[in-house]
């Protein structure tokens, strides 16, 4: 479910009120949603964690709900964010799960597992019934252990399904990008998926792997850095 722009701004015309996205679930029949909160281009790992979401939690549905206020330097503008998820919903690439994109017009605070519980409750003010809780969520840097923004959840009941996610990987040997770490695997065949990672290689006019983002993803990316880097990043 895409929304139609009049004017170009990323910010206001893709920022739909709890009671709008409400609507719309109820015209969809969409009952079962899972909340994403992303600060982030979408990459292989993200894709893993919110399709995976979908299947273990039966949902109708996925609202992803990007940040487009102020955030720190370095990270992705709303533009290449808005765009390359409008691309990958226009290309369906959720079914038979329903999917629509609606931005989170805040500014990322960067508090880790207090911001968790912040982001979390939001969603569920849009209609989400379920929330994906990431590896290091809202976190910055190395201020707050990997796991205490999902560690907080067991202390607090939201009234809401919490879908919790480790570190997402891509195992070189079986090809695939999964969050289940074999204990006997080659450390060498084991590849992290980190927007972090992907930023450098654009920087650097690196090639990025197809299994590390999808190529129509990295191609948005491009454009915008060829036009100005200031277009893509804080």
């Amino acid at each position: 479910y895409l929304i139609r722009e009049n004017v170009y701004n990323k910010k206001s015309n893709f920022a739909l009120t709890p009671k709008q996205l409400r609507e719309i679930f109820y015209q969809k029949r969409w009952q079962n949603i899972v909340g994403f909160h992303t600060r982030n281009i979408i990459h292989s790992g993200h894709e893993y964690i919110q399709k995976r979401s979908l299947e273990i939690s039966n949902a109708d549905a996925i609202l992803i709900s990007p940040v487009t206020g102020h955030k720190k330097s370095g990270d992705f503008k709303s533009e290449p964010i808005i765009d390359s998820y409008q691309k990958l919903i226009k290309d369906e690439i959720y079914k038979p799960y329903g999917a629509i994109l609606s931005s989170f017009d805040t500014y990322s605070r960067y508090c880790g597992p207090r911001e968790a519980i912040f982001t979390a409750l939001c969603r569920k003010n849009y209609g989400c019934n379920s929330f994906i809780i990431g590896r290091d969520h809202t976190g910055i840097g190395n201020y707050y252990k990997p796991n205490e923004s999902s560690e907080i959840f067991d202390k607090f009941d939201l009234g809401m399904n919490i879908i919790k996610f480790d570190k997402v990987y891509y195992n070189k040997k079986n090809n695939l990008v999964t969050d289940k770490k074999m204990p006997t695997i080659n450390e060498e065949l084991i590849v992290e998926i980190s927007a972090t990672k992907i930023r450098d290689a654009l920087i650097k006019g690196e090639e990025i792997p197809d299994y590390i983002a999808r190529p129509e993803v990295i191609e948005i990316c491009q454009k915008l850095i060829a036009k100005d880097l200031n277009k893509i990043f804080h």
